[in-house]
């Protein structure tokens, strides 16, 4: 566990309200009792810090917490009713359109949210911050050392695990399923649109693939030569660790590569409303989601390439997301998915 900062930044991982399990926080701004404004987001506090920064320098009267967990524990904290958060960042796109859905989420509208691309909100609630992609990720010197081909897509990757057994066994990771919300929306993805998914995830299985909650420990695992390879990895996360260390090679699955939406939302028990629609305000702003793009790496909504390079398919943000989080149908799901990881 991460060292324990006792002044501007506290990371710690403590149960909260509601069972919350907290990875990281940062108070920006005043130190207060109570701060004006609670975010309760699943994106790293070093991706979103220069944009906090900015936020706090133009609301120096507020005091803002930024809390980090996993898009699960979001969910459940927020459908607890929790009134402790006044917005809501998350990757787990079909988890935000829940939330919205069963009524828990209050609306806004402002010049600002009419000036992103339609694509990128829903009924005025959810709002699209950032696209990304999702990609496979490979340790360069693995790779290297065993002279192997760099696979383009899924068959490939496939074909590769089939043909190297003994190279990749206990050598790839992905994500948990049954603990990560965007790992259950990226393998719900993959099922409906690859005709190779399960046959994937079970070879997968027979090789003993390590499972975790988040992209950070799947490419900090990379980097200690632990893992050859991982599959459905957040590409800003990727693209920030290749630049800092080029220990690893980024794959865009040319069968087709799945876009990502990072949303934020009001939820309904926000105490703050007004401060919460002033934030929406800035993130969605055509400045800051440049300085978004250029300084943290997550590619702003407002940019077309990333929707145009690759073979990409954006997961469209929409009720379409319900399907698998019909209770019998993810338990289905789950099931069999176990079945296949699990060997």
């Amino acid at each position: 566990m991460r060292n324990i900062i006792l002044t501007f930044i506290l990371v710690f991982k403590i149960s909260f309200s509601y069972g919350l399990n907290i990875e990281e926080k940062k108070i920006y701004g005043k130190q207060k009792a109570n701060s004006n404004l609670n975010i309760l987001s699943s994106t790293d506090i070093n991706f979103f810090d220069e944009v906090m920064i900015g936020f706090s320098e133009l609301n120096s009267d507020l005091s803002v917490t930024y809390t980090v967990a996993s898009t699960k524990e979001i969910y459940e904290e927020i459908n607890s009713g929790s009134t402790d958060f006044d917005i809501v960042m998350s990757s787990a796109m079909d988890l935000q359109i829940k939330l919205a859905n069963d009524g828990l989420v209050h609306p806004y509208k402002s010049s600002n949210t009419e000036l992103i691309p339609e694509w990128a909100s829903w009924q005025n609630e959810i709002y699209g911050f950032a696209i990304e992609p999702v990609v496979m990720v490979i340790s360069k010197s693995y790779f290297d050392n065993y002279s192997l081909t760099k696979p383009i897509d899924r068959r490939g990757f496939l074909n590769l695990l089939k043909d190297h057994e003994i190279l990749f066994s206990n050598k790839i990771i992905t994500y948990d399923i049954n603990s990560s919300g965007a790992g259950y929306l990226f393998a719900t993805q993959d099922a409906r649109e690859s005709d190779i998914f399960w046959r994937l995830t079970e070879i997968m299985g027979n090789l003993n693939t390590q499972l975790t909650c988040c992209t950070g420990q799947m490419l900090d695992l990379l980097d200690s030569g632990e893992i050859a390879a991982a599959y459905n990895v957040l590409g800003a996360y990727a693209n920030a660790r290749k630049k800092d260390k080029d220990l690893i090679e980024i794959i865009y699955p040319e069968d087709y590569t799945n876009l990502l939406l990072r949303t934020l939302l009001i939820p309904k028990n926000s105490q703050n409303m007004k401060n919460s629609q002033t934030f929406i305000d800035y993130i969605l702003s055509e400045e800051v989601q440049k300085s978004l793009e250029e300084k943290s790496g997550l590619p702003s909504i407002y940019d077309q390439s990333t929707i145009k390079n690759y073979n990409s398919k954006p997961i469209r943000l929409d009720t379409g997301l319900l399907v698998f989080l019909d209770r019998l149908k993810r338990k289905q799901f789950l099931s069999e998915w176990n079945s296949a990881i699990n060997q």
